[in-house]
């Protein structure tokens, strides 16, 4: 009797109420079988219906009867695990601590994290279809680079050899200028972790970067290197992970879900473009890479490097006050200037006559550029041919009905819903008046790429965006043809604002930077100058550039400190703002969404809310107010922002809130997101 065993098992429904343990006999047949993280096939419920459920504690008799109250050694009521899962993928003990910490940083289950920490969720056995992905980078970049380091390189390669040879948790912010040789850096790092036998993990912000990141590394590594991303099949990224696991691949290559990598000797941990926003999940659970990041170096006593020409007013703050990350800074271009930037008032040049999208400066420059053999590389933040078609009777804007926004019109002459995918032919007239009098305001991706054929005649254009890249390999193929220089021109959205190097281009032109200026949210101008920083610092990278930054709001501090290529007096003006008006990093500040089908249930419970919360807990609640959109998929969303001394205290809050909704029996859920 006492050599029994049993497990506490989660099981894989992500409903709330089951979001607790399961105790279940390991019977006779499974006792040297069953191991903390598998998969299992168990019994649940009345019915005992066959699930599946992961273990993550193994108990003994002690354990049971001391937790549960099994004196008299009756075990009869605790139903027994059927087997192990087929074609299971275990989780082995950081990916469970970190599926933990996830679940009680972010309010997310258990359930939930653990699938989340899962890249490949089953086993795949290999057919003639499955290939290594990593095999055409080699193929193609058989070539050994050579790198000549500088001496502001240097001298961070020797502070991190030095931090890196104690084996023990170290935090570290490399702040360069776009083009001053980080990523140089950061491969010698990793080659010095490489060689002592060490694991890295490589996060990049955007798929796009894979084609261009990889060929780097797979020049310097070859076949150690494994990646993955959300384009990849299942068989495809089995392949990659069997390959962490069997310890063939020292180096994994993704975007944030390669924090999950399955490697038992993590060393190094790099975060490229620290700054950006994709690094923060906006699915449940809502968690932020970096932070994970951050709680899987110190369990495996790995060293963390995050780099950046933007980085994250908080991660700055920290750095430049000695909270937990030491600063490195390369302050020059590794090969070049920084390119000059204007910035051009499109008020002057409707005054003037100029009603086209290019000011006469731009055009100017496109059209010369172009002449010399060089590359131009326009960036705007909207896909599509405009932002939207509206009434000039009666001023009604064409919605989705599904969501508050609206339809964006494209080349096909539809016009589709870019939250969710609903789409209808172009409306020939308004639905409300039936005037035919229907205008379209704001430009997009699409319409910019017409406007750029009938305006230079010699421009062979290649566009970037979700529509063109929406199939396998589009990223790549788009960033192979114009290293190739079989385009002269590339206009893409912010996928091509960061990391991407190419020797000709020596144009950027920013159109219609105020729809990046004036977004209504405390980190807009952050957001602005981090994007127009990086997509500025794409030109003049080998040879001189130039950036042609176009406005209606000239005057625009953003602006001028762009043209200045000064992050640091951006920082000091930022951080000013920040502490006046108490924003992160210098407070806590929590987002509480709520998201109900009913409009009147979303609006009653967050007046409810909102009360309950400056109530009960004596702080500042701002809100409850309408987010833009207020309306996704059929869902209405109200938001309410609260604002507190730390995280613990906001954690606090969220627990009490879930409490009080539950109680109530609303028809709501909530969503939340804390920043400090």
């Amino acid at each position: 009797m006492s050599n029994k065993l049993f497990a506490n098992i989660i099981i894989d429904i992500t409903h709330e109420a089951l979001d607790k343990p399961f105790t279940y006999e390991i019977g006779e047949e499974l006792k040297d079988v069953v191991k903390i993280g598998d998969k299992v096939v168990i019994p649940f419920g009345s019915a005992n219906r066959e699930i599946e459920g992961f273990v993550i504690k193994i108990l003994s008799v002690d354990d049971v009867n001391k937790n549960y109250g099994f004196l008299n050694g009756d075990y009869s009521k605790l139903k027994k695990i059927i087997k192990i899962a087929e074609k299971k993928i275990s989780l082995n003990d950081t990916l469970l601590k970190m599926a933990l910490f996830m679940s009680d940083e972010y309010g997310a289950t258990l359930s939930q994290c653990i699938k989340t920490v899962l890249p490949i969720k089953r086993e795949i056995r290999k057919n003639k279809k499955q290939i290594d992905v990593v095999t055409k980078y080699i193929e193609e970049n058989k070539k050994e680079e050579n790198i000549v380091l500088n001496e502001e390189q240097t001298k961070i390669i020797n502070d991190f050899k030095e931090n890196y040879l104690n084996n023990t948790y170290s935090s570290h912010l490399i702040y360069g200028v776009t083009g001053s040789g980080k990523t140089e850096v950061y491969i010698e790092l990793i080659n010095e972790v490489i060689k002592k036998g060490g694991n890295v993990i490589l996060l990049i912000p955007e798929i796009s970067l894979t084609y261009q990141t990889m060929t780097r590394l797979n020049k310097r590594f070859g076949n150690e290197v494994a990646i993955i991303n959300s384009k990849m099949s299942d068989g495809e990224k089995y392949i990659q992970m069997k390959k962490c696991i069997d310890g063939i691949a020292k180096i994994l290559v993704g975007p944030r879900s390669a924090i999950f990598a399955p490697f038992e000797n993590l060393s190094l941990i790099v975060i490229d473009e620290e700054d950006d926003k994709s690094y923060k999940s906006e699915n449940t659970p809502r968690y932020d890479a970096i932070e994970v990041a951050e709680y899987r170096a110190k369990l495996q006593n790995a060293t963390l490097i995050r780099l950046s020409a933007t980085p994250r007013i908080s991660t700055f703050y920290n750095a430049k006050n000695n909270k937990g990350i030491i600063l490195h800074t390369i302050k020059n271009r590794a090969n070049a200037t920084m390119a000059t930037v204007d910035i051009v008032d499109m008020r002057k040049e409707f005054k003037y006559g100029n009603k086209t999208v290019f000011s006469k400066k731009l055009y100017e420059e496109i059209d010369n550029t172009i002449k010399r053999g060089e590359q131009v590389l326009l960036y705007i933040n909207r896909r599509g041919i405009s932002k939207s078609l509206t009434c000039v009777e009666c001023g009604l804007t064409i919605k989705c009905p599904h969501c508050d926004v609206p339809l964006t019109l494209h080349n096909d002459d539809k016009m589709k819903c870019h939250y969710c995918g609903y789409e209808i032919e172009r409306v020939n007239s308004c639905p409300n008046c039936n005037s035919k009098k229907l205008n379209s305001f704001g430009i997009g991706t699409q319409k910019l790429e017409d406007m750029v054929k009938k305006t230079f005649k010699n421009a062979k254009v290649l566009r970037m965006d979700k529509d063109t890249t929406s199939e396998k390999n589009g990223y790549e193929n788009i960033i192979k043809k114009f290293k190739n220089k079989e385009a002269n021109v590339l206009i893409g959205t912010q996928m091509v604002a960061k990391g991407h190097d190419f020797n000709d281009l020596t144009l950027v032109g920013i159109m219609c930077a105020d729809m990046s200026l004036n977004i209504q949210k405390y980190d807009a101008a952050e957001t602005a100058f981090s994007m127009f920083m990086q997509v500025s610092g794409r030109s003049g990278r080998k040879k001189e550039g130039k950036c042609i930054i176009q406005t209606y709001d000239s005057e625009n501090f953003v602006l001028d400190l762009i043209k200045k290529s000064n992050y640091e007096d951006f920082y000091e003006r930022e951080i000013e703002f920040r502490k006046e008006f108490l924003y992160p990093p210098i407070c806590t500040m929590m987002r509480i969404i709520l998201k109900s089908r009913d409009e009147g249930e979303a609006y009653l419970v967050s007046k409810d809310l909102a009360n309950y919360i400056g109530m009960n807990f004596k702080i500042n609640v701002l809100g409850p107010n309408k987010p833009i959109p207020s309306k996704i998929k059929d869902f209405y969303f109200r938001i309410i922002y609260i604002k507190c001394d730390n995280r613990i205290f906001a954690k606090n809050v969220r627990e009490k809130v879930n409490e009080f909704i539950k109680n109530k029996n609303r028809n709501v859920n909530l969503i939340f997101d804390i920043e400090d």
